[in-house]
Order: C-alpha cells, then sequence, then structure tokens
C-alpha cells in the first residue's frame, strides 16, 4: 500500500506523503469527498454500472497510476484530480454519453478520445495483444478502476510537454489554465472546471492564487 496522507481540519497534504505512519493520519477517502462531495454514492446513478464511490480502492487505483506514471507533486496532483472529477460527473461515467448516444471509444474517467484511449491501451503490456481497430472494445480493455483512474496520470506523462509540467508544477491558476487545460489537455475553461480545481488545491494543500 501507498502512504498516504495527513488531515488537519481543511488542510491537506500532498497524496503519497510520508504522514500515514502517524496514527493521526486519516482516511483519504476524505480527500476525495471534499473535491467530488456527490461521490459518496451511487445511488440514481444514470450508467450504475459505470459508477465509483470515493472509497479505499478508489484512493488505492488513483495513488497506483501517481506513482506509475511519477506524478509527485502537489499542484499535478490537484490537476489531474480535478480534471477527472469534472469529467466523469464525480466518478459516475466511464464513458462519453453526451450528446446521445455518445462518441464511441471516448471514456475512462478523464474521458479521453478514442486516439488516446488506443494509446492508453497499447502502453500497457498486457492489453498490447487486445487493441483493436473497434473502439469501444478498446475502451472496454481500459474500463476498470486499475486503469480507468490512472489514464490522466498516463496522458499527463505521455503527452505534457516538460516546459507545461514546469508550470504547472509551480502551482498558480494561470498556470494551470495554460499549461494544462488549455495547453495540454487542449479544452475549454469554465467556472465548475475552475471550482474543482480549486477544491482540489485546498484539499492537498496547495494555494489558490492567480
Amino acid at each position: 500500500m501507498h502512504a498516504l496522507p495527513r488531515f488537519l481540519a481543511l488542510t491537506f497534504v500532498v497524496w503519497g506523503s510520508s504522514a500515514a505512519a502517524d496514527a493521526t493520519a486519516p482516511d483519504p477517502v476524505r480527500q476525495l469527498l471534499y473535491i467530488a462531495p456527490t461521490s459518496n454514492t451511487c445511488a440514481g446513478a444514470t450508467y450504475a454500472n459505470e459508477c465509483a464511490t470515493s472509497s479505499s480502492s478508489t484512493v488505492q487505483a488513483i495513488l497506483d497510476g501517481f506513482s506509475k506514471y511519477n506524478i509527485k507533486t502537489a499542484p499535478e496532483q490537484a490537476a489531474l484530480l480535478s480534471w477527472m472529477v469534472y469529467e466523469s460527473a464525480e466518478f459516475k461515467y466511464n464513458q462519453n454519453h453526451f450528446p446521445a448516444p455518445g462518441k464511441p471509444g471516448q471514456g475512462t474517467r478523464c474521458m479521453m478520445s478514442p486516439t488516446f484511449v488506443k494509446e492508453y491501451a497499447s502502453s500497457i503490456p498486457e492489453l498490447q495483444a487486445k487493441v483493436s481497430t473497434d473502439a469501444a472494445a478498446t475502451l472496454a480493455l481500459v474500463q476498470s478502476d486499475q486503469y480507468s483512474f490512472a489514464a490522466a496520470a498516463w496522458y499527463y506523462n505521455a503527452h505534457c510537454s516538460d516546459a507545461q509540467k514546469k508550470q504547472v508544477q509551480a502551482g498558480g491558476q494561470n498556470n494551470w489554465q495554460t499549461a494544462f487545460i488549455t495547453g495540454c489537455v487542449g479544452t475549454t475553461l469554465d467556472d465548475k472546471r475552475v471550482a474543482y480545481w480549486k477544491s482540489a488545491c485546498q484539499a492537498l494543500g496547495v494555494a489558490v492564487a492567480a
């Protein structure tokens, strides 16, 4: 198991810190619930088979992805957590459904395009031989928690430039927005995305600054 963080009032410490050795270290599920409050239940989820709650197993899947793809700093972790929470509607979705019926092959917790899903699946040794031209079937290969919650970390590691990573690591909303959201991910900013990012920063003790 990975070392888990300390929780002090509303101050969180970066995931994977040595704080777990302290008997006062909290259940890190509280950190996820702080960022994604509705992830406490799957009751009423439109696609119940895709829904995941903030649980110890979810935490472990995310931490395993951070470890595998070398996501070590709190600003980077906050960027990826907020990205996943936003794109999956607080872990309610694991593939694209909108506009109906959705785009076949788009998914994981960060809703990667079919092109990136195929690249991701092809990068995993145990899945390589199963990857095909069938976008939906390829997505299905990486929809288990082990892979789906690690997809954001893989994307960041593989597709964000060193310069973009340095900006994200430096913290601040402008760096996150320009280097990560519009620069690396290539998507647009809105108030909800910013709100999730601020919650993730607060959860990991990252200063929320311009």
